[in-house]
């Protein structure tokens, strides 16, 4: 008879997660467990899951600007939500990790895009940080339109998840509808 030639699983419980960890009994209010466990059934794993949330947002800078790929040839604008606030005419649509897409009003296209830049960047009273990511967005979108980059206008259409009080409300589209593609000139 052979010998079985596999390593012997160690006895007991397998470990919860794949790093080394230790057992820690501490104490929580009630509503502090309850959204941990809301983000997760097991409160050690939610702690986690916001401990390497917080160390990928902390490692990798958030973009100003950024062409997201999508299939089929296809990118959504990201920006950075902090920097970029407020464009006459823009909405922008939040991630969770500090970025969001851009959603222009109802028959606008990236021409108007660079226009509500420029108006903003003329516009007087505004901080130094805000100033300067406009002017990094602006330039972002002349080097996208030199390189060939085509933008065409879409619909974005928003949804609210119902509240607490069974109360559903829908947002207006935010973006253009349905049209060409646009070029800036």
């Amino acid at each position: 008879m052979k010998e079985s030639t596999r390593p012997a699983r160690p006895r007991g419980r397998p470990p919860k997660f794949d790093r080394p960890s230790q057992l820690v009994t501490f104490t929580l209010p009630d509503d502090v467990l309850a959204w941990l466990k809301s983000l997760h059934v097991d409160p050690a794993w939610a702690i986690v899951k916001l401990h390497e949330k917080a160390n990928r947002r902390a490692r990798k800078p958030v973009e100003l600007a950024e062409l997201v790929q999508l299939p089929q040839g296809r990118a959504l604008i990201l920006v950075n939500t902090e920097a970029l606030k407020e464009l006459p005419g823009v909405a922008i649509i939040p991630l969770s990790d500090g970025r969001g897409f851009l959603a222009l009003d109802a028959g606008k296209g990236v021409a108007d895009l660079e226009l509500a830049v420029i108006d903003s960047l003329e516009a007087k009273g505004m901080g130094r940080a805000q100033r300067e990511a406009l002017q990094a967005l602006r330039e972002r979108l002349r080097e996208w339109r030199r390189q060939g980059v085509r933008f065409e206008a879409r619909t974005i259409i928003m949804a609210n998840r119902p509240s607490t009080t069974g109360e559903t409300q829908l947002a207006p589209a935010q973006a253009a509808a349905r049209s060409r593609p646009r070029d800036v000139a």
